[in-house]
């Protein structure tokens, strides 16, 4: 037996195998689309929402935004430096207050 043969062996087997398990209910699926019509005509149809048209930025404001987000970056690297000056002078202090100890 060739593997076509197998094949459509298999293919007819699944198809019997689903009609079997499937089967007829010609009831139920009635039952399930009259629930869902009713469903549906019960549900609101949702109104459409059109968002406004963003407003283009202007020059200046892009610009005077730009300003702003480089002043706050300075900050902070400025806070940042003095933190690690603070901290280096308060380790120089431990390190000469122990030498000094030592002498």
């Amino acid at each position: 037996m060739n593997w076509v043969e197998e094949r459509d062996r298999l293919i007819a087997e699944t198809l019997a195998f689903v009609k079997e398990v499937s089967g007829n209910q010609p009831e139920l699926a009635a039952k399930l689309t009259v629930a869902v019509d009713a469903e549906m005509k019960a549900a609101e149809n949702p109104k459409q929402i059109v968002p406004e048209p963003a407003q283009p930025m202007k020059l200046t404001d892009l610009r005077e935004d730009i300003r702003n987000r480089v002043a706050s970056f300075k900050a902070r690297q400025q806070e940042m430096q003095d933190k690690r000056e603070a901290d280096y002078q308060e380790v120089i202090a431990k390190v000469r207050a122990t030498l000094e100890q030592r002498s």
